[in-house]
């Protein structure tokens, strides 16, 4: 009698045969246009067959919603506003008339979107799609050669500030007479970012599996996963996937006949873009202030409750599940909101070979009707057409927020707006950012009369700020003067 390997057990026990079914797109971008409406009109068209229909969240195509995917094994065909093309196009595609395949523009087969709006949320569903492999790949092998693992792919976190994750976890695990601490930042705080909370309610186990991963190759007591408290679809799907995953006996690690000696912990603060500083998500956790912390000591030294701490963005972990991909796909999620015809949740090639021009394309817009691109929100920069052709580069996307800027968009008012937005999410903490981010917003009021100001300035926030929202406060306005000067001249 042959013994199943771990993973290979629970999807003998979990995983639910791939059957023809319709998932209907919710989580937040989908109730928010009423597609539950579309999906009871669905259920009834179907009568005995209303089985076959369950919920999903969104594959990342906020456009399409009010929205629909029909999955005929690996067929997938997503039917996009069901409020303008109704549901008939919907039934005759389950019930095998799907009409031309090339019509579906849905997200890719492979990458941290390949389960995105194509599995309904339970642990079968996603063990069915190859869920938990690279758990289970990860485990085949030390924590010391996970980690050259991950510092051959030359993985960095996708927080924005893309620091290697080899290194990061290298410094915590050093620590090995302390128990160390794992942080995932899913607060995400930041106008026009969206990509965690898509993750959070589309693929949780991505996440959890992610999460697992981390702890093989750290070792860690405990993990806090911070997700932003007004995201409460993204909370409830993470924590159903959690109690999924705990009574099939993989966050424990008994399914693989293991002890991971892991505690996983949600947390939600009351929002706030200052809440995505690493230093603030501590002391929140901790119950206390949420102000930023002074550095030194850094979190891999002395972090949550002073104990040894790897903090990474919820983007990072899902991305670590790929790393036994061969290769690993050079993605980056992108947030794409503005003006474009197709915003929502793109993953994007960082492959040396894709532009500004590609993505814009990809969404429909046409490149030469956009006056710039906002990359980075409030401590964020313009991208101007001229650089449209350039190649994109990983850390040059930040954490991914990207707004498109049409022709009479006013550049000015964008950035006095981004400017008294930092003046209002200011914690008030230290002096360069609290009084600083006020006096900017003034002197914006003349920026063509005050730019020697202004520069003088922006260089105490940078150089004298607690944190980076305070030193990345004036990034947006610098990039705005030098980019577009004749913007502020006729304001």
């Amino acid at each position: 009698m042959t013994t199943l390997q771990p993973l290979a057990r629970l999807r003998e026990r979990y995983a639910t045969p791939q059957l023809p079914r319709i998932l209907i797109h919710r989580g937040t971008a989908g109730d928010a246009v009423g597609v539950s409406e579309y999906g009871d009109q669905i259920r009834a068209a179907l009568g005995d067959r209303a089985g076959a229909v369950a919920d999903a969240a969104s594959d990342g195509a906020n456009w399409a919603a009010p929205s629909a995917t029909v999955m005929h094994g690996t067929f997938t065909r997503r039917f996009d506003r069901l409020d303008l093309h109704g549901i008939d196009d919907v039934i005759a595609c389950f019930n095998g008339d799907c009409g031309d395949e090339a019509n579906y523009a849905g997200t890719g087969g492979r990458g941290l979107t390949a389960r995105l709006g194509r599995n309904d949320g339970t642990l079968g569903d996603v063990l069915s799609q190859a869920g938990y492999s690279g758990l289970d790949r990860a485990l085949s092998v030390t924590p010391e050669e996970l980690l050259d693992r991950l510092e051959k792919v030359g993985l960095t976190g996708r927080g924005g500030a893309h620091f290697p994750v080899a290194m990061k976890w290298r410094l915590a695990a050093a620590h090995t007479n302390e128990p160390r601490m794992l942080v995932v930042n899913a607060e995400e705080g930041e106008p026009g970012v969206f990509k965690d909370r898509h993750m959070l309610e589309g693929d949780p186990h991505r996440l959890i599996e992610g999460i697992l991963i981390a702890n093989h190759a750290v070792g860690f007591q405990d993990a806090y996963v911070y997700i932003n408290g007004q995201a409460r679809q993204a909370r409830a799907a993470f924590e159903r996937a959690l109690a999924d995953a705990t009574e099939a006996g993989i966050i424990d690690g008994s399914a693989w006949d293991r002890d991971f000696g892991l505690q996983i912990h949600v947390r939600s603060g009351a929002g706030g873009y200052v809440c995505g500083e690493e230093s603030v998500i501590l002391n929140s956790i901790e119950g206390e202030r949420p102000v930023p912390r002074f550095k030194p000591p850094y979190a891999t030294d002395a972090g949550l409750f002073n104990r040894p701490t790897v903090i990474n963005n919820a983007e990072t972990l899902a991305a670590v599940t790929t790393i036994f991909e061969n290769p690993p796909p050079p993605t980056k999620l992108v947030s794409l909101s503005g003006d474009v015809p197709r915003p929502g949740l793109y993953e994007v090639p960082v492959d040396g070979a894709t532009t500004w021009a590609g993505v814009l394309a990809m969404a429909g817009a046409n490149p030469q009707q956009v006056q710039a691109i906002l990359l980075g929100g409030p401590s964020g920069v313009f991208v101007r057409p001229e650089q449209f052709e350039d190649a994109l580069e990983m850390r040059g996307l930040g954490a991914g927020g990207t707004v498109v800027l049409g022709p009479g968009v006013d550049i000015a008012r964008v950035t006095r707006d981004l400017a008294s937005y930092n003046q209002r999410e200011s914690c008030g903490e230290c002096t360069p950012c609290r009084e600083g981010s006020v006096r900017l917003v003034q002197l914006l009021a003349d920026a063509a009369g005050n730019r020697e100001r202004i520069g003088d300035l922006i260089e105490v926030l940078t150089e004298g700020s607690l944190c980076q929202l305070g030193g990345m406060a004036g990034r947006p306005v610098q990039s705005a003067l030098e980019q577009f000067p004749a913007a502020f001249e006729s304001d």
